[in-house]
């Protein structure tokens, strides 16, 4: 690239006489080094623990998957839950540390209880939940990469069946502290410490929380890989509760910007001795995209 390099320059020199024509071969040079010295998509999915990167700016970037679960509670009355669950997330990056996101997630659901509710079927999109994320430090050789995110859940963007179970219009909201560091050159490990609750209501404004720890492997070629664990927390009144799971997966670029996954994972609470007595698994696939939308915008 250093010959680009060259030509930008003598015609950025030139400028005083240079043609429009010109001009916009500069721009179009200079775009050329941007795409090329960006680095490759980092996302968001597969895993359960969220990036500390954040999406390049004037960059929109689209996560997308399918994710097949099921769970079998044994307290109270008993239930299989069967669910397949469309995830969409859309990011947009306003600034070098700043970016703002949307999550829209449409489920089908296939419930059997042995209790006094039958056999029941619920389709529709649960609340969109809107957000941010910002770098709060950037990585260095001992210290982290460390960002926050924020999101609220939105229960009047909602569909289908949902909508009956949060028509009490309480807005919901999560907050996560991201922290990610490679450890060398293909290796990196990340966690999240989260909490979330309702911001009105009897449950409080903190009612649950999350952590999660994940590592992963650059295989080369463009494949990776990692294993995670994470555990979701649950306060109900004076007893509390926790959910572990374990899950891995493994990732494909495509292009610098096309990124494919495939996963799968399992509840532990059974062989941890959780006190809530579920067990389940899932498994999904996905698929993330990103492209300089301002730039596009502005070149219409």
């Amino acid at each position: 690239m250093k010959i680009n390099r060259w030509i930008a320059a003598v015609l950025v020199l030139a400028g005083p006489w240079a043609s429009g024509q010109e001009s916009e071969e500069v721009n179009d040079i200079l775009d050329i080094e941007l795409v090329n010295t960006l680095v490759p998509i980092a996302t968001d999915r597969p895993n359960i623990t969220e990036s500390a990167q954040i999406t390049p700016m004037g960059w929109l970037q689209y996560e997308g998957g399918f994710q097949f679960s099921r769970t079998q509670e044994s307290f109270g009355a008993q239930e299989l839950r069967n669910r397949n669950q469309i995830e969409e997330l859309i990011r947009f990056g306003i600034s070098e540390r700043f970016e703002v996101r949307a999550v829209i997630n449409a489920n089908t659901e296939g419930i059997t209880s042995l209790g006094i509710v039958g056999p029941l079927r619920r389709t529709g999109v649960e609340p969109v939940a809107v957000g941010f994320k910002y770098n709060l430090l950037e990585e260095t050789s001992s210290l982290p990469h460390l960002t926050w995110m924020s999101k609220i859940r939105l229960p009047w963007l909602v569909a289908g069946d949902y909508v009956a179970q949060y028509q009490s219009n309480v807005v919901f909201h999560e907050q996560r502290l991201l922290l990610q560091k490679d450890l060398t050159r293909r290796l990196s490990v990340s966690s999240n410490l989260g909490i979330s609750g309702g911001l009105m209501g009897s449950n409080g404004y903190i009612s649950d929380g999350m952590f999660s720890f994940s590592t992963s492997y650059d295989l080369g070629r463009d494949f990776g890989v990692y294993v995670e664990y994470f555990s979701e927390f649950l306060v109900a009144g004076t007893q509390f509760y926790a959910t572990p799971y374990v899950d891995f997966g493994c990732t494909k670029l495509l292009s610098n910007d096309l990124q494919i996954d495939l996963y799968a994972g399992r509840d532990l609470s059974t062989e941890l001795g959780a006190r809530l007595p579920i067990s389940g698994f899932f498994f999904g696939t996905g698929i993330s995209y990103r492209f300089p939308l301002a730039a596009y915008l502005t070149s219409l």
